[in-house]
């Protein structure tokens, strides 16, 4: 049976999620005798698992339900019941739920289906359930769920079959699920796999909570230190960065899974929770800013996850590998050097030892015992006793086959590796072997991993070592910039737009605008030959494509001869376009070409970008993005994050770039952008020329796009 505690009696602060997770008393609505149906199951599962709260069964007949006595109706429950479980119809929800909260009722789990998830009809019904939550204050989690589990109390508020299998062994992970049937799922893995659990929770069509409140509630448990979560959309973008951030200040691990990164997955996410995915790139910036894994398979977020619960640091990544196979050992070592782990060969003296022991054995690193090592189970635990003690690993993995199911290395083995965790306790020590499940139970009593693959345990510890760096986590607003806010936005050419970066604070090359030849000949001269030339029209983007871009102009004649041509070409590929004039400014030094940008996401707002210019951002792919604003921390790690760094950063004998005003603008582009979230649809800067260090930076053409903050339409 679990360890439990009892259920607190206490009152729960307003909003708190602590009734639906630790409620002292339970009410089922639609209970039922059978433990066979979704009314009967949670009461049948309260009952097995030890729950010591109290259990209200409703259930207009009356009488007993599995050795209970039932309520005929809401009305009477004792006030201020914890948890109300709906197994109802939809349509008898609502008025379930009026009389819940009439009853004092501080939170509810509802598993109905017939909401938003089938029509307008349910979601107009889902609706007045959002709205009941809102006015009572009554938290409700689904509908369309499969309910919440609480295992450190036996509190099983569920309806999923998967329990009949068994739970899975008590931990400090909890597990939040957008989807029930993943959440079903993930269970029986969690069981399979050893992941110890605490906590389980599916969400549904979150009319109320929300998974972002899971994740907060977890990121303030003291009994989770890993969270684990499935995402695939997210409604409220402000609550998913209040606990991802309550996370990283907590020191919480939080692995993700966030399905949707393709078009068709996107689709598909909208499609059955109603939420949008947004831009993919965004949710991964915020989860590297945030410090989430975030997992690309439901294996290594199960791996992930698992490793997490260690409590280990990887802050280095130097692993080790113990191999009675040299073909696997190689095999784990392709993975580690793919993952950028350090497979860091041992001490030469370390080295000499070993061999000593075992003249044929392989002692760099991997290290393979072969299998004379079975032989002599003393020169066992020798061989590995030294490999720990000199290699000082952050990690280790022992590849051990299946040997393990010979029954007289078993208790051995169970001594020897009792013996090595004791005397080595810091290291994150994995076992990767096929063994009776007693042994590995014993062994993860020990404080062992195991994972049969070895090549999944080098990438689990990869994924520790990801979980163990610092993250940059939220903007340091105090030490934001002051950028004017503009009471009306408009920047219909070039010229417009970088006016209004100027003001912001953006750097941007002198320049004139022009009406005719001669103002252009005359601001050239002021300016200072050589000039270029660009077609100034708000209906043309591509200047270059129209043939509106003119460099390198070296004197008056080469002005006049280029504006007739560019007049001529302009018209030609776009007859069309309203042309405002010409721009004349003077050629910009040499100097790394970069491209800054804000995009509007559909969720989060207005999200920045940088990236290298030319090749590298459009066939690399080499961008960085942020959630703006950006402080000035953040914009440097963006920009450390690029591919190419290396080029801004004095690589191969090139100067050094001004990286300081490449930052100081990237932090003032996301300022401007997060003060006029309502106003702006895009921004691009492009090229954002960055010259020799202590020379600065200039915007060398840029696009700003507006939209009405009333109807979301472009102005």
């Amino acid at each position: 049976m679990l360890d439990r505690i009892d259920p607190p009696v206490r009152e729960h602060a307003a909003g708190s999620l602590d009734p639906l997770f630790s409620p002292a008393s339970i009410a089922v609505l639609g209970a039922s005798a059978d433990p066979l149906k979704i009314g009967g199951r949670p009461i049948k599962f309260l009952k097995a698992h030890g729950y010591g709260g109290t259990i209200l069964p409703v259930n207009p007949r009356g009488g007993e339900v599995q050795g209970l006595p039932a309520l005929r109706s809401v009305a009477e429950l004792p006030l201020g019941v914890d948890h109300a479980v709906v197994a109802l119809p939809a349509s008898a929800v609502l008025e379930a739920a009026q009389a819940c909260a009439d009853r004092g009722v501080k939170a509810m789990t509802v598993f109905s289906a017939g909401f938003a998830e089938i029509g307008p009809e349910g979601a107009a019904m889902q609706a007045r359930l959002s709205a009941l939550a809102r006015e009572s204050g009554m938290r409700i989690i689904g509908p369309n769920c499969m309910g919440v589990m609480n295992f450190r109390i036996g509190m099983i508020a569920s309806f999923a079959f998967m329990v009949d299998l068994g739970l899975p062994r008590l931990g400090r992970t909890a597990l939040v699920s957008q989807s029930g049937a993943f959440g079903g799922q993930a269970l029986v893995m969690a069981r399979r796999r050893g992941l110890p659990l605490g906590a389980w929770v599916t969400t549904g069509n979150e009319c109320d909570v929300e998974m972002a409140d899971c994740l907060a509630h977890f990121a303030r448990d003291d009994q989770t230190d890993v969270i684990m979560g499935y995402m695939e959309g997210c409604r409220s973008p402000d609550r998913l960065v209040h606990a991802l951030a309550l996370a990283r200040e907590r020191g919480k691990r939080v692995v993700m899974v966030k399905a949707g990164s393709s078009d068709v997955g996107r689709a598909a996410a909208q499609s059955h929770t109603g939420a949008l995915a947004g831009n993919d790139r965004v949710f991964d910036s915020l989860f590297r800013q945030y410090g989430v894994h975030r997992a690309d398979s439901i294996e290594s977020f199960f791996d992930a996850a698992y490793a997490a619960g260690s409590g280990k640091r990887i802050t280095e990544g130097r692993v080790g590998v113990f191999t009675v196979s040299g073909g696997v050992g190689v095999l784990m070592a392709d993975v580690a050097e793919q993952e950028k782990l350090d497979m860091a060969p041992l001490p030469q003296p370390a080295q000499d030892e070993l061999r000593a022991m075992l003249p044929l054995a392989a002692v760099r690193n991997p290290v393979d015992g072969t299998a004379q090592i079975w032989s002599d189970m003393e020169l066992f635990r020798r061989f590995l006793r030294t490999m720990l003690r000199e290699g000082r690993y952050e990690a280790v993995v022992f590849f051990l086959t299946a040997m393990p199911y010979s029954p007289p290395l078993q208790q051995p083995l169970a001594e020897i590796f009792a013996d090595l965790r004791r005397e080595f306790p810091d290291p994150a020590l994995v076992l990767s072997m096929l063994a009776p499940q007693a042994l590995q139970d014993e062994l993860a009593d020990h404080g062992y991993l195991l994972i049969e693959d070895a090549s999944r345990a080098i990438r689990a510890l990869s994924a520790l070592r990801a979980l163990s760096q610092p993250s940059p986590g939220p903007a340091d607003l105090a030490s934001l910039p002051h950028v004017p806010h503009f009471p009306a936005l408009e920047a219909a050419n070039e010229h417009a737009a970088k006016d209004v970066l100027a003001r912001v604070g953006i750097p941007v090359p002198p320049e004139r605008a022009v009406a005719g030849i001669d103002d252009a000949c005359a601001a050239a001269s002021e300016l200072g030959y050589p000039v270029a030339l660009k077609v100034l029209s708000q209906d043309i983007v591509h200047k270059s494509e129209a043939g509106g871009v003119a460099l390198d102009i070296a004197d008056e004649a080469g002005l006049r001869q280029a504006w007739a041509a560019m007049r001529e070409s302009v018209a030609r590929a776009a007859p069309r376009a309203r042309i405002e004039g010409m721009l004349v400014a003077p050629m910009a030094p040499a100097g790394v070409e970069m491209i800054l940008g804000v995009q509007r996401d559909p969720v989060f707002g207005p999200v920045v970008m940088v990236g290298m210019g030319g090749i590298y951002a459009e066939l690399l792919d080499d961008v960085s993005l942020r959630i703006a604003p950006v402080d000035a921390e953040g914009a440097m790690s963006m920009v450390r994050g690029l591919k190419a760094f290396a080029l801004l950063d004095g690589a191969r004998g090139r100067p050094r770039a001004d990286l300081d005003a490449l930052v100081r603008a990237i932090v003032r582009l996301s300022v401007f952008a997060h003060r006029h979230a309502d106003r702006i649809e895009s921004i691009d800067i492009n090229p954002f020329r960055v010259f020799e260090a202590g020379r600065g930076a200039a915007a060398l053409d840029a696009v700003l796009l507006t939209r009405d903050p009333e109807d979301g339409g472009h102005a």
